[in-house]
């Protein structure tokens, strides 16, 4: 049985995800209850709005999922002007959401997106997020 990423080492892997792919502008991982669980390449407020945004969008696909018989959602992508905004399910309690510039390969982001939380999903699941957690409702 593997350990969970420390929540240094958490942190660390969303830093190096953002670094090893330049078109990343922002990477946080979020509870369903829109908590940023781990972020980078913003502040502790922009990550706070980021994740209660990020949380809305997610619930209400989930809805109009449960709506249509198609749940879960597995992923989401919404093109803007500037760029993308990716959410991809971790678990049931739990996304993680990048943000990227225009120039990005979408089919690149996603594998990545994929690739890492094949690392940490683990650690964001919602039972490790209780008090006791390094990963309760803390930033990273």
């Amino acid at each position: 049985m593997s350990t969970p990423p420390s929540a240094g080492s958490l942190s660390w892997l969303l830093s190096d995800f953002a670094r090893r792919m330049p078109e990343v502008t922002q990477v946080i991982a979020v509870s369903v209850d829109g908590l940023a669980l781990a972020y980078a390449g913003m502040d502790q407020d922009d990550a706070d709005r980021l994740a209660a945004i990020a949380s809305g969008v997610v619930n209400l696909l989930s809805g109009a999922a449960q709506l249509i018989e198609a749940d879960p959602v597995e992923h989401s992508l919404t093109a803007m002007e500037g760029g993308y905004l990716f959410s991809m399910a971790v678990s049931s309690g739990a996304s993680l959401i990048v943000a990227t510039t225009r120039d990005a390969d979408i089919g690149e982001v996603s594998y990545m997106m994929a690739e890492l939380i094949n690392q940490v999903g683990d650690a964001l699941s919602p039972q490790n997020r209780d008090a006791g957690s390094p990963f309760a409702s803390r930033p990273l």
